[in-house]
């Protein structure tokens, strides 16, 4: 695996439960709101960059044959998210009172299922069963441009990839469609072709140094921060531009993570996928036994935050262990999509002082390795 990736995906999924902590807060105590709250929906712009990046590197630059792309990341997407859409359908049928949030439409619950976008009935907008799924809707969409785009020669993948993309975009913009295609004129598509540079760097170009990644990671911060509330700036840009900045700046420092690595940060990058999935509904659970604990014991919403995360954090990895671990392994064992054999141990370019001065381009990670350091 690549780890800054690992790293990178814990970091986007965090980025999104504070997101959606700020929500839960305000409805705990009406005036009070998580400082930087707007910052936190940047995660889902983290996970797509970084999904064109292992796209790129497991697939486009290691000759992945079509069908064998696709199955893999099936594997690798399908199972946890339709287990836990088909709880949910079956909650709500079950309970409704329990899950006023969802109304049962057989065409809307057939699309979620399709990774397809749909009016959803509860909400305005296309949202599917499990809210967090329109990313992945997204992620299909991504993958089928890929996989098309393996069928091109090598030198011309990335460009007949990104023409697709691109033109769908523009005629769908055009177009001026209001209906379900409408979900693919959305300008975040250009972040896949982000982490698709973003791969060709790493296995094309020799590294920036340490230095420069640094500075390009704090930047990224900085710049986010500065245009996260600009809703005049398209979110390729103000949101897109910073995601590729921090993933390009964070491989940088990849000889580094590998000598020292940071085995909860590696285990947050784990279980990312089912923290992304499953915090829609830990929290609200969090905090309606936070409102009914404070009502009795008198205590005030300032340590609702720091709670909800740990308890999100820790029904995400009971899924992971439980469910999203195993499935994918019975899977891959039925398909005889075993693992890659481990990449070769990183071998960091040398150093003088403190700057790392490369001397060899990028290792080019096994397959595996590599498409299994993300999942959205």
């Amino acid at each position: 695996m690549v780890v800054v990736i690992q790293y990178l995906r814990g970091l986007a999924a965090l980025l999104v439960v504070y997101a959606h902590l700020d929500t839960q807060t305000s409805r705990i105590s009406p005036d009070q709101h998580l400082p930087y709250a707007s910052i936190g929906i940047w995660g889902v712009d983290i996970f797509f960059v970084i999904s064109g990046f292992i796209m790129y590197v497991a697939a486009i630059e290691i000759d992945a044959k079509p069908g064998h792309f696709l199955l893999r990341r099936a594997i690798r997407i399908v199972p946890l998210y339709w287990s836990l859409t088909a709880l949910i359908v079956a909650g709500a049928y079950v309970a409704p009172t329990m899950f006023v949030s969802t109304r049962l439409d057989a065409s809307h619950i057939l699309a979620s299922f399709l990774f397809l976008p749909w009016s959803n009935p509860a909400y305005e907008g296309f949202w599917p069963v499990l809210i967090p799924g329109w990313t992945l809707n997204y992620e299909m969409y991504f993958y089928a441009a890929v996989a098309i785009g393996l069928f091109a020669p090598r030198r011309l993948r990335i460009i007949l990839t990104s023409a697709i993309v691109i033109g769908v975009l523009v005629a769908v913009q055009t177009s001026k469609s209001t209906g379900p295609v409408s979900f693919y004129g959305n300008d975040i598509v250009i972040e896949f072709l982000f982490g698709l540079l973003a791969g060709y760097m790493f296995t094309r170009v020799r590294p920036l140094g340490t230095p420069l990644g640094l500075l390009l990671i704090g930047l990224s911060f900085c710049l986010v921060i500065w245009m996260a509330d600009m809703e005049s700036v398209p979110r390729s840009i103000a949101y897109g531009i910073p995601a590729m900045m921090v993933v390009l700046g964070s491989l940088q420092l990849e000889g580094l993570a590998r000598h020292a690595p940071f085995r909860p940060a590696l285990h947050l990058g784990d279980i990312s996928y089912s923290l992304y999935l499953t915090h829609v509904v830990t929290l609200p659970m969090a905090t309606a036994i936070f409102v009914r604990l404070g009502a009795q014991y008198g205590f005030g919403a300032w340590p609702y935050p720091f709670v909800a995360t740990l308890w999100a954090l820790l029904l995400a990895s009971l899924v992971y262990l439980a469910i999203e671990k195993p499935l994918t392994r019975t899977l891959r064992g039925a398909t005889g999509e075993r693992r890659a054999p481990p990449m070769p141990a990183f071998d960091p370019p040398a150093q003088r002082g403190s700057t790392i001065v490369p001397d060899e381009p990028y290792p080019r990670p096994a397959a595996e390795d590599v498409a299994g350091s993300t999942r959205i």
